[in-house]
C-alpha cells in the first residue's frame, strides 16, 4: 500500500468517524428539542409526513411523503364516533405525525389500533398510544413484540442497527464532497435519517393489549370490521382487516403491490394463505407497501413468485450451497412482467436463509 493510498484511506476513515460523532450529537439534540416540545423523539419534520387518499367513504390509505421516515403505509378507518388506525409505522415519532395530521380529516379520537404483524416498520409506533386506545393483534404478534424480537434479526440489522448509522455516515461524506447544486437534496436526506435514528433511541416495543387467534369482529356505528387470521405467510401472525360492506381488505405485508419481504415468512404455507384471502368477497386492497390496487390478479402473481422462489431455494439447499451464495444464483426474471424490478438474477439472501430454516425445522 503506497503512502498516497494510506493517506487517502485515513482521510476517508476520519470523515466517517467524524460523521458518526456529528450524527450522534445531532440526534441527541433532535431528541431533546422534540421532547421539550411535548412530542416524541423522531417527530421533527417540515411539511406533511403523510398523504391521505380516501379509497371509499371514511377509509384512507396513508402513505409517507418522504419528509419523515415512516416505514410502512397506514390505513385509517373513520367510524361514526371514533377512528381505527391499521399499523403504527416505525416509531412513536411517525405514529405521532400520523395522529396529528389525522386532525385535518376528522376531530374523532383514535380508539383502536391494529397491528397487521410484528415487524418494526409496522408496530414500533404502538408506544405512542395510551390506555384509552385498544391495540389489537394476533397472539403471535404479541409474543414477538413482548420478546423484543422486533428489535433484532436480519431486517432490523440491515435497516436500523447497522444500516441507519452507515447511511448517515455515507450521506455526511457525500455532502462534504458534493457540488453545491447537489447538497440541498442530500442534506434533506441526512436530516430525515438523523430524525429516524433519534426516533429509534429509547424505543420500547409495545405489544397489543387485545389479542385473538382466529378472528375478531368489531361493529363501529354501521360499519362491520372483521379482523381475520388466514394462516401463516409473511409472519406467523398476519392479520387481514376485511370490510365486507365496502368490499375492501387491508393486508399488511401478506400481499403488497410488489414482492413482500420473505426473511421471516413461511413460504410453504404462504400460497395457501393467499388462496384463503382470494375467497373473501373484496375488490380493493390497501397494502402495507405500495399503491392501492383492485382485483385479485396480484394473488396469482405472488403465488407463482413464491413457489418459484422456494423451488429454486430447495434445489440449492439440496446441493449444499450456503444461503448467501444461493441467493446470487436464484433467477426470478421470468416474473418481471408482473414485477418490473426483477431485471437481473439474484435475490436478497434473507429469504433464502428463511427457506433453509423452514427445510431444517428451525422456522419459528
Amino acid at each position: 500500500m503506497t503512502h498516497t493510498v494510506r493517506r487517502h484511506r485515513w482521510i476517508v476513515l476520519t470523515l466517517v468517524a467524524a460523521a458518526g460523532l456529528a450524527a450522534l450529537v445531532a440526534v441527541n439534540s433532535a431528541r431533546v428539542q422534540a421532547q421539550e416540545g411535548g412530542r416524541p423523539a423522531g417527530s421533527t419534520y417540515t411539511g406533511q409526513a403523510f398523504t391521505f387518499t380516501q379509497v371509499v367513504p371514511g377509509v384512507y390509505h396513508a402513505v409517507g411523503t418522504g419528509a419523515l421516515a415512516v416505514g410502512c403505509n397506514a390505513s385509517v378507518i373513520v367510524n361514526a364516533d371514533d377512528v381505527m388506525v391499521v399499523d403504527t409505522n416505525l416509531s412513536p415519532g411517525a405514529a405521532w405525525a400520523l395522529r396529528e395530521e389525522l386532525k385535518a380529516l376528522t376531530p374523532k379520537p383514535v380508539r383502536y389500533v391494529v397491528n397487521t404483524h410484528w415487524h418494526w416498520d409496522h408496530a414500533h409506533g404502538n408506544q405512542l398510544y395510551g390506555p384509552d386506545v385498544t391495540v389489537i393483534g394476533h397472539e403471535y404478534t404479541r409474543a414477538k413484540l413482548a420478546a423484543g424480537d422486533s428489535m433484532r434479526g436480519r431486517s432490523y440489522e440491515m435497516f436500523i442497527t447497522t444500516g441507519l448509522p452507515a447511511r448517515i455516515a455515507d450521506l455526511t461524506v457525500r455532502i462534504a464532497a458534493a457540488p453545491a447544486a447537489d447538497t440541498a437534496a442530500l442534506e434533506t436526506q441526512l436530516a430525515v435519517a438523523r430524525t429516524q435514528l433519534a426516533g429509534s433511541m429509547g424505543l420500547v416495543p409495545t405489544p397489543p393489549t387485545l389479542t385473538f387467534t382466529d378472528h375478531l369482529t368489531l361493529t363501529r356505528g354501521g360499519r362491520e370490521i372483521r379482523l381475520l387470521y388466514l394462516g401463516r405467510a409473511h409472519t406467523g401472525g398476519d392479520i387481514v382487516v376485511f370490510l365486507p360492506k365496502e368490499r375492501l381488505v387491508i393486508t399488511g405485508d401478506l400481499l403488497v403491490e410488489g414482492t413482500s419481504y420473505i426473511g421471516d415468512g413461511f413460504t410453504a404455507e404462504w400460497p395457501a394463505t393467499l388462496e384463503k384471502l382470494r375467497a373473501l368477497d373484496f375488490d380493493v386492497t390497501l397494502p402495507g407497501h405500495g399503491r392501492v390496487f383492485r382485483g385479485k390478479a396480484k394473488i396469482d402473481h405472488f403465488q407463482a413468485y413464491l413457489r418459484d422462489f422456494r423451488q429454486q431455494a430447495e434445489a440449492l439447499h439440496r446441493a449444499g450451497v450456503p444461503a448467501e451464495a444461493a441467493a446470487a444464483k436464484i433467477d426470478l426474471r421470468k416474473h418481471g412482467v408482473n414485477y418490473p424490478a426483477l431485471t437481473t438474477p439474484g435475490v436478497l439472501w434473507h429469504g433464502v436463509a428463511r427457506v433453509y430454516e423452514e427445510l431444517e425445522g428451525k422456522a419459528r
